[in-house]
């Protein structure tokens, strides 16, 4: 794609589209595994299943996997959960303090995680800037342990995180290595909006923080096309608190989405849950709107009901937000 030609979606298909399909979803295939406690009630043994939101069985992501900075995956039922302890059984001991991929792999590991990752659907990572030695920690398990099961069919999800801090060798190479996910797979890639103007800056040689620049909303859209353009990936998305711009090869579009609670909009928690959703879309092989739309509805909801947060409550969130579509001011901003 060459060009910026930016389309506005409807959100109202899509929201009553999401909430057919979640009514309808019955998945006895797969197991999400959620690194946020919270979420989720705390299982005794790796077989102790709680369905979430979406109604996916879910189980506590090991703490070995929290270490290579991931955040959450989804296995289909082939995989033997039980088989999860043996990870931090791996670890433990000599590895304990260990981060660099070098002194923490071994040839019993690698073949753990090549178990693992031979029956993952999709792989969602941690913030790139808060994780320590993200960058070789994701090399050495794209390199060592993806590349060799030959799978093409994954999908990573990646978020950077402020790169305020970062110089512009680190950051242009984290942008290879998420390129890089590419061989095995489709990438998201996402930021906030002030992640992608912070990200615009270090890549351009700019010097100040991104709250001191303003910039017209046409000029916002050049600067993400351009980090778009940089990149080998399937999907660039960047959020705002009112909507969401999405580039892929195929198509170029805004979705416009409501202003959730600020507390819930900056949750620590707010990103995890946006991601379970997102994931739970890719499980069920919607469109990449339709799973954007998701991971908001999840987020929101569950940021409003906490731990009480049930199927109930999602769809009733999708069709307040359809309710909403209707009022003035929401159809002054799907116009902008």
């Amino acid at each position: 794609m060459e060009t910026l030609n930016m389309q506005i979606k409807n959100p109202g298909p899509i929201l009553a589209e999401l909430v057919l399909s979640i009514q309808d979803f019955n998945d006895t295939e797969n197991i999400y595994l959620n690194a946020n406690d919270a979420n989720r009630a705390r299982a005794t043994i790796q077989t102790d299943y709680q369905k979430n939101i979406i109604g996916i069985k879910e189980l506590a992501l090991p703490g070995f996997l929290k270490r290579l900075g991931i955040r959450s995956l989804s296995l289909n039922s082939q995989y033997d959960s039980m088989l999860l302890s043996e990870l931090d059984i791996i670890t433990s001991g000599e590895n304990t303090g260990k981060h660099h991929w070098r002194d923490i792999k071994n040839d019993k590991l690698i073949a753990a995680l090549q178990m693992l990752f031979k029956n993952c659907r999709t792989i969602a990572f941690g913030d790139w800037a808060n994780a320590s030695d993200a960058s070789d920690i994701w090399t050495g398990l794209l390199t060592d342990v993806i590349k060799p099961l030959k799978k093409k069919d994954l999908d990573f999800i990646f978020y950077l995180g402020d790169p305020d801090k970062m110089i512009f060798f680190q950051v242009d190479e984290i942008l290879d290595i998420i390129s890089d996910f590419s061989y095995a797979g489709k990438v998201t890639f996402f930021l906030d909006e002030h992640e992608a103007i912070k990200l615009w800056m270090v890549l351009n040689g700019e010097q100040g923080g991104a709250s001191s620049k303003t910039y017209a909303p046409d000029d916002l859209k050049r600067k993400y096309f351009s980090i778009f353009r940089t990149m080998s990936i399937y999907c660039l998305a960047i959020y705002s608190f009112t909507d969401v711009i999405v580039f892929t090869e195929e198509q170029q579009f805004v979705l416009a989405r409501q202003k959730a609670n600020h507390n819930i909009e900056l949750a620590e928690d707010a990103r995890d849950n946006f991601v379970a959703g997102y994931s739970s879309g890719l499980l069920m092989q919607l469109t990449i709107a339709h799973c954007i739309a998701l991971g908001i509805a999840v987020f929101v909801t569950m940021g409003e009901n906490k731990n009480s947060s049930s199927q109930k409550d999602l769809i009733a969130y999708l069709e307040r937000w359809i309710t909403d579509l209707d009022k003035p001011e929401s159809s002054l901003l799907q116009q902008s």
